[in-house]
């Protein structure tokens, strides 16, 4: 068993992008290469989780054999990012899971391994999950570590699908919140590519 393993999330519709998030390209790269760039050169083994209805099965398995990675497919659509996530944590073997969307072309190595950092500290205080938190509250739930004890918790809210809210989630899991600048001073890695005029006017 690896001790941490990725799950880079590809499941959204990505309509205000005009579809195909995944591989629209951001200064010359796919945005889904950035974060299957770091995971490569930290070795830390993944899979890519895309839509339940394939966006382009040949970009998809390009990317696959690229990285070496396994690739997955939502079991059900429209069940936002816990689908993702329990989909991911069902192919791989690892006691945490670290989570990644594929629309943020800023992360970086350094705030991979601060984060990763912490799990001596969760594990200690039986926290389930690693959360960066900003200031004024808002967490970044896509961009953290959970632990291989959360699944049967994931699968039960999923199973009865009356609150599918990752923040429900996370509330069962004794979180362990960091705070985001200890990642990145400046907060850029949180910074997602949503819209076509984001792939045009992104800050440098």
């Amino acid at each position: 068993m690896f001790i941490i393993s990725g799950i880079i999330l590809s499941g959204g519709k990505g309509e205000r992008i005009g579809g195909k998030k995944p591989f629209r390209i951001f200064k010359g790269k796919y945005l889904i290469n950035y974060p299957s760039d770091i995971l490569k050169s930290l070795k830390i083994p993944f899979t890519t989780v895309f839509a339940k209805n394939s966006v382009d099965i040949e970009l998809e398995k390009k990317h696959m054999l690229t990285y070496g990675c396994s690739i997955s497919f939502d079991l059900v659509e429209n069940m936002g990012p816990l689908m993702g996530i329990l989909c991911g944590m069902r192919v791989l073997n690892a006691k945490w899971f670290l989570v990644l969307p594929c629309d943020c072309p800023y992360i970086t190595k350094k705030a991979v391994k601060t984060l990763i950092s912490n799990i001596k500290f969760a594990e200690r205080d039986n926290n389930l999950c690693i959360i960066p938190r900003h200031e004024n509250g808002y967490i970044e739930p896509l961009f953290a570590l959970y632990s291989r004890d959360s699944m049967p918790i994931l699968n039960k809210i999923i199973m009865e699908q009356k609150n599918l809210s990752i923040r429900y989630f996370i509330s069962h899991l004794n979180p362990k919140y960091i705070n985001s600048k200890t990642l990145d001073e400046s907060k850029k890695i949180f910074k997602n590519i949503n819209t076509l005029d984001d792939l045009i006017n992104c800050e440098e």
